[in-house]
């Protein structure tokens, strides 16, 4: 299987793979490597793989870059938002305190909640396709994609992102919405690492979404092909 190699110069392939730059620094990974995965550590890509998104081998990552792509966190969030904004003010309370023995559906609620109407219409499908990104690069050096599929996949990514969202702050903003709600913590606690890992992407002069033109144009010389089991 040939690897993907990513290189400084490669200005475009940089900004594809910068849609999942948030998960690439937070395991250790950096654009002046390429987001490259040692070969020694194909096993711990695959337990990694493995215990935060169920992808076991080449089927179940099909299946779940799929989910993410056609559904993801942002369908749980649109419904819940759709169904609270239904309620009234006092049976949207109503609805509150009978889920207060729930912890997980109460804190589902209650982030939705605090993010309805304060997001851009796509929600937060960023938070989605940094995933997408990441697990694409990852499947490639665990092993069970090969690099073409790889790049094409997360090119279809960050040019549908391009489409949803105006900026990297949007995207930004987004992202850790969803980050927060797929986590299911509301704490500040819980989210500062990752707040931070943004706040430095988007003030450090030399990362990638302060080098990397947002509406850079990421099909020139690809073919696109954004379904993962399309023929």
């Amino acid at each position: 299987m040939e690897t993907l190699r990513i290189r400084d110069t490669d200005q475009r392939t940089l900004r594809i793979f910068a849609i999942g730059a948030v998960l690439f620094r937070m395991n250790g990974l950096l654009e002046e490597t390429g987001f490259a995965w040692p070969a020694s550590r194909k096993d711990d890509l695959r337990k990694l793989l493995a215990h935060t998104w169920s992808v076991k081998d080449e089927e179940s990552l099909e299946k779940h870059l799929n989910w993410l792509w056609e559904e993801g966190g942002q369908a749980s969030y649109r419904k819940t938002e759709s169904f609270l904004g239904t309620l009234s003010f006092r049976d949207r309370e109503t609805y509150f305190e009978r889920l207060n023995g729930n912890a997980a559906l109460f804190n589902h609620a209650r982030l939705v909640q605090m993010y309805s109407g304060k997001l851009p219409p796509a929600g937060i499908t960023a938070w989605d396709l940094g995933q997408y990104v990441f697990i694409c690069r990852t499947a490639h050096s665990a092993g069970w994609m090969d690099a073409d599929r790889s790049l094409e996949l997360a090119t279809a990514a960050a040019h549908r992102a391009q489409q949803l969202y105006r900026d990297w702050t949007e995207f930004a903003v987004a992202y850790l919405a969803g980050r927060q709600i797929w986590t299911n913590q509301p704490s500040a606690e819980a989210a500062k690492p990752y707040i931070d890992c943004v706040s430095k992407l988007l003030t450090e002069s030399n990362s990638l979404w302060k080098r990397l033109d947002w509406n850079m144009d990421l099909l020139t010389e690809r073919s696109i092909n954004p379904a993962p089991n399309s023929e």
